[in-house]
C-alpha cells in the first residue's frame, strides 16, 4: 500500500480511504458517502475529515462526484490505482477453485475446442461477466499426421493432427468418388513430405512439395493445393472466439439502462471488436487489465477487461472477461489466471 501511495502521490490515509470507497462501490453499486466511510473504516476520523480526504482524491482524479449524489465513485484512474495494489501473489478463493474443479472433474474432452468451450461457460458462470476465450493461433504448430477420410461419395474429410494434441478438420466436396486406398496412399505421401513442418511453412510451400506425387487422384491434390490457405491457416476454428455469459453480465445494475443494455448486446454481436481487443493484448505472459478509457476503441470504454494468456504447445490463445468497470477485481483476477493455467495444462 505504501508503494502505491508513493507512486500516485497519496498519503497512507488517502490510499486507505480510496481502497475502501472502491470496495464499497464494487459491493453496492451506489456512490459512497463520507459518513459511511467514517463508520466502516475504523480510523477514528470524523465524517468531515473523510470528506476532505475524498475531496483531495477527487482533485487528484481518483474519485468522481455524480451530480445526483453526495457520495463519490471511482474514476478509471482510481480503479487503476486500486488494481495496481492487487497484482502480487494473488490466489483464487478455495470455494472458487472447488466450483471450477467440480464442473470439470466428470467431463470427457476429446478436443481442445471442447475444453475451451467448457471453460468459457464456467468462467461466465463463476464471474457473472462476459467470458471470452480465443482459439489458439496454430500457424507455428507442427504437423504430426494428416488423414484423408471418405465421408460420402462426394465428400472427403481432411484431418490434421498437430503436435501438442490439437486436431483440425475440414470437409471438402469432390467431383467423383475417390477409393479409400487412393486416399490412404495420398495421405501417406503427404505425411512423408509435410510431417514436422509448421502449418505456415506448409501453406507457403505446398504446391512445390506435392504436385509431383504419382498418386492417381489429381483432382484431390489440386483441391488441397487450392484450399491450402484455409486448411493450413493459423486459425483452428472459423469462430476464433468463444463467448458466453450475456445473461450473466446483463444482470448487473449498470445494464438496467436500456441504452447500456443495447450496447453490450451490440458488442457481443460484433466479433471483430472482440477479436481485436484480445489480439491487442499482444504477447504478454502476465494477466492484463484494461479499464474504461484505457481501451482505444470507444465501444469498450464503459467496460473493464481481465485477460490472461494460455498455451497449447507453441499455439497461444487468450482467456478474458469483460464487464462493468465496477468489477470485483480482487476475486476475478486470480480466477481468470487459474482457468488460463488449467487450459494450458489440459492437453
Amino acid at each position: 500500500m505504501l508503494e502505491i501511495a508513493d507512486k500516485y502521490g497519496l498519503t497512507l490515509r488517502e490510499a486507505l480511504v480510496l481502497q475502501h470507497v472502491i470496495r464499497q462501490y464494487i459491493a453496492t453499486a451506489n456512490p459512497v458517502g463520507s459518513r459511511t466511510v467514517s463508520k466502516q473504516l475504523h480510523l477514528n476520523l470524523s465524517p468531515a475529515t473523510i470528506r476532505n480526504i475524498m475531496a483531495d482524491l477527487e482533485d487528484k482524479g481518483l474519485l468522481g462526484h455524480p451530480h445526483t449524489s453526495a457520495g463519490r465513485v471511482p474514476t478509471d484512474k482510481g480503479y487503476r490505482c486500486y488494481v495496481d495494489t492487487l497484482m502480487q501473489g494473488m490466489r483464487p478463493k478455495e470455494e472458487d477453485v472447488a466450483f471450477i474443479e467440480t464442473r470439470l472433474e466428470d467431463e470427457q474432452f476429446t478436443t481442445i475446442e471442447d475444453v475451451i468451450r467448457k471453460c468459457t461457460h464456467i468462467l461466465s458462470a463463476i464471474s457473472h461477466q462476459l467470458a471470452l476465450v480465443s482459439v489458439p493461433l496454430i500457424g507455428n504448430g507442427r504437423l504430426e499426421h494428416i488423414e484423408l477420410v471418405p465421408v460420402s461419395s462426394s465428400r472427403v474429410m481432411v484431418i490434421l493432427s498437430i503436435m501438442s494434441g490439437i486436431i483440425k478438420s475440414i470437409v471438402f466436396e469432390v467431383d467423383s468418388e475417390i477409393p479409400r486406398h487412393v486416399l490412404q496412399e495420398l495421405a501417406s505421401a503427404l505425411n512423408e513430405r509435410l510431417g514436422g513442418l509448421t502449418l505456415r511453412e506448409i501453406r507457403e510451400t505446398l504446391p512445390d512439395r506435392i504436385r509431383d506425387t504419382s498418386i492417381d487422384a489429381p483432382s484431390i491434390v489440386e483441391l488441397i493445393i487450392k484450399a491450402s490457405d484455409r486448411l493450413f491457416s493459423d486459425e483452428l476454428d472459423e469462430d476464433r472466439v468463444y463467448i458466453d455469459g450475456v445473461g450473466e453480465v446483463t444482470q448487473h445494475p449498470e445494464f438496467s439502462d436500456p441504452v447500456r443494455l443495447r450496447r453490450i448486446i451490440e458488442l457481443v454481436e460484433n466479433r471483430n471488436i472482440i477479436i481485436h481487443v484480445l489480439d491487442s493484448v499482444g504477447d504478454s505472459r502476465d494477466v492484463t487489465i484494461r479499464i474504461g478509457s484505457e481501451f482505444e476503441d470507444s465501444a469498450l470504454q464503459e467496460y473493464s477487461m481481465i485477460a490472461a494468456p494460455y498455451a497449447v504447445g507453441s499455439a497461444a490463445g487468450r482467456i478474458s472477461i469483460i464487464g462493468p468497470r465496477r468489477m470485483d477485481y480482487d476475486r476475478l483476477i486470480p480466477i481468470v489466471d487459474y482457468i488460463a493455467t488449467y487450459l494450458s495444462n489440459a492437453h
